[in-house]
Parts: C-alpha cells; structure tokens; sequence
C-alpha cells in the first residue's frame, strides 16, 4: 500500500525538475538571442564607423577639372570635409658606381571643404625624402578656393598648378607609367610647377579649356639643364612679372584626349642684370585608351631671350630654345581576359627625346651633353585599383641608366 504522502512528494520533485529544465531551456534562449544581439549592435556600430569615415574620406572615384583622381575627391562631396592622398617610395640603382638608394619620394595629404554646391576649397601637403633633416621638405603643392557657376564657368584663386604637359595637375602614382617621371616634364616642364594666381577654367562643347595669370618664372634659376630651378612655388615669390597660362583639351571622342598647352610671360623678375627674359613654352599633348591599350604623346618646346644676359651675369649657357617630345604605349594584360579584373598588369614602353640646347645664343656655344635620347620599359602592376607596384629600366643615350622599383598608393 503507497503512501499519500510520499507520492505528493514524488509528483512534487518531478514537476520541480520540469520547471528547471524549462527555466534552463529559456536561459539558454534568452542567452542566444543576447549573443545575437550583441553581435548585430556591434555590426551595426562598425557601420556607423565605416559611413563616418566615408563620410570625411569618400571613396577615390574619377579626375575631375584635369585634377588626379584622389584630389577630385572634394568635388563629388555635397557639402563638408574631404580627406585623401597619395605616397610613393622608390629603389634605384644606376650604371655608375654611386651606392643604390632607397627613397620614400612623397607623402601627400589631400584637404577639402566643400563649403556649399558653388564653393569649394583644395588643398595638397607633401612631404618629400622622408626627412627635412636629409634634403627633404614639407611645402604646400596647391591650394585654391573656387566658385562654381557652371560647367561652361568656374573661377579659381591661391596656389594653382601650371596647367601644361600631363603629369603637372595629375601625377598621383597609379596615373603614369614608370617608377620616374619623363624627363621632359621635369626639365622643360618643371612639375610640380606651382605659382600664385588666378583664372577660370570650364567645358564647353566639348572642349575642356583653363586660363590663369600666374606668377612668372625666376629666369635666376635657369641652368643649361632646363627651366626648373626657375620655380618660385609660390613662396615669398617676386611678382614683377606675371604670366600668362591656357590650356585646351578636346575629350568628346570616348577614348581620346588631344590638346595644347601655352605660358606667355617675362622671367626678369626686376633684376635689371638678367633683362627681361621673354618666355614662350608651349605644349601639344594627345592621349588614346582602347580596351587595355593606352598611347600617350606629348611634344614641348620653350623660347627664350636675354641668354646672352644671363650668361653674362651668371656665366651659364641657357638654351635659347628647348625642345622635347615622348612617345609611350602599354597594354593591360588582364583586359585580355574573358571576366573583368580588378587587377591591372601593364607592360610599357617610352621612348623620349629632350634638347635643352637646341638652339643657343649666337655668341654662346651649345653643349651636346644637354640632348638625350631615353627609352624607358617597364611593368605596372595595380593589385587594386588604388595600389602599384613599378618596375622600370632606363636607358640613356648620354646619361646613366638607371633600374628602379616603387610602390604608391592613392585614397
């Protein structure tokens, strides 16, 4: 016979271990749910960071008004900040007995503000060799505040880039081919060439065209070797001559750019010694991309006079005429594939021809070092859109030649 009792006890203890075991089943549900919770607030705060970010650092998309694709960036912003920039290092190891040198060229930082939807301000800090302490610098490449009244008129003022060649308003690493810039657009060319001033720029029908007065050229800084050492950069700048700058590009042809720069100005500066120094440069420039195929060409020439003064003064033979031209092709070689890559592999070729003596004063004897014949091969490979990695051969006709590796990144 059972005892009352003890099978209310019994009855008791099991619905007792049922409760538990449901209160342990919820808790472990409830637990799971907190997990998930968890892992979905911090999904959701990454989020935010990422659209915070973006929001001050958007994504590098096209070239816009002839400026790198990292420096448009401010352009495609409604309203607010904007923050970019490019870098790129370099190995180099030439055929004379110098050491090889390792070198981090540049560090750039892009600012922006876009104040509202017609004015905007732009700005370039670079940073040079790693170091002041070791022949580097940190100076201001450009910046300009600019009003926007239309695609066919805008107006720019500040620190603007001379608009010639191809290289001097977008020279971001992962634009050109080459660990080096072409000779040309550093000698005759002096990129990056900066001044002070001021000019509009727009599109209209097609044509893409840009008119600035800039501060002119120091001609004190002319050498037999080109027009470079004459930059002022903008800094302290004599400004008792001013220059004339236009550029016009035609781009209504998918694929093709053609186009010719001009500068119009006295190099004197004031300095009675020096005359006046009347300087003419002007470039023509075209540029097709087909599929992976892109062909560039670019032809520059600069004139001009008061050499036999400077020679006077400075006992340096100044070409009264400088000329040069180069011609390059690469191809991409993951555009021959059946799917789109996002990678880019592309072998080049550029060969270039600089004279800085091609015409000297009639009292002055030219020297045959200053002409050069330069063929340049190499290989670009972009793993990423915004990352490249460069190598590259030189071969001079006169000078040394010269093997180069480099990385540069741009965002």
């Amino acid at each position: 016979m059972h005892h009352p009792s003890a099978i209310c006890a019994l009855a008791l203890l099991a619905g007792l271990g049922q409760a538990q075991d449901s209160t342990l089943r919820r808790l472990d549900t409830l637990e799971a749910e907190n997990e998930k919770l968890h892992d979905q607030i911090e999904a959701l705060a990454s989020e935010v960071e990422r659209f915070e970010m973006r929001d001050i650092m958007p994504e590098v998309g096209e070239s816009r008004f002839g400026m790198g694709p990292a420096a448009s960036k401010v352009y495609a912003r409604e309203q607010g900040l904007s923050v970019g920039g490019y870098g790129e290092a370099t190995y180099t190891n030439d055929s004379t007995n110098s050491p090889a040198k390792a070198d981090f060229v540049r560090a750039v930082l892009y600012f922006g503000y876009k104040f509202d939807e017609r004015w905007v301000y732009n700005s370039e800090i670079e940073f040079e060799h790693a170091s002041t302490g070791e022949n580097g610098s940190a100076s201001v490449e450009f910046a300009y505040l600019e009003y926007h009244q239309s695609d066919a008129l805008n107006a720019r003022a500040g620190l603007l880039l001379a608009p010639m060649g191809w290289l001097n308003e977008m020279h971001e690493p992962t634009t050109y081919y080459g660990a080096s810039r072409p000779e040309i657009e550093r000698r005759i060319l002096p990129s990056t060439w900066r001044e002070n001033g001021f000019g509009i720029h727009g599109s209209l029908s097609g044509l893409d065209y840009k008119l600035y007065a800039m501060g002119g050229l120091d001609g004190a800084g002319f050498s037999a070797e080109g027009l470079r050492g004459g930059r002022q950069k903008g800094s302290k700048a004599l400004a008792e001559d001013i220059a004339l700058v236009g550029r016009l590009d035609y781009s209504a042809t998918p694929g093709l750019v053609v186009g010719a720069s001009a500068y119009f100005g006295d190099s004197g500066q004031g300095d009675a010694s020096l005359g006046d120094i009347s300087t003419t440069i002007y470039d023509l420039h075209g540029e097709y991309q087909w599929r992976g195929l892109r062909l560039r060409g670019l032809f520059v020439q600069a004139e001009l006079d008061d050499t036999e003064q400077i020679f006077a003064a400075k006992m340096m033979v100044v070409g009264a005429e400088m000329q040069g031209y180069y011609l390059e092709a690469g191809y991409d070689l993951f555009s021959l594939g059946s799917q789109k890559s996002e990678q880019q592999l592309i072998p080049f070729v550029r060969y270039e021809h600089i004279d800085t003596h091609a015409q000297v004063a009639s009292s002055l004897t030219a020297d045959p070092d200053q002409e050069d014949d330069i063929v340049t091969m190499g290989l670009n490979w972009l793993p990423i859109q915004n990352i490249v990695f460069k190598a590259s051969y030189q071969d001079f006709d006169r000078g040394a030649d010269r093997f180069q590796l480099s990385l540069g990144y741009v965002f």
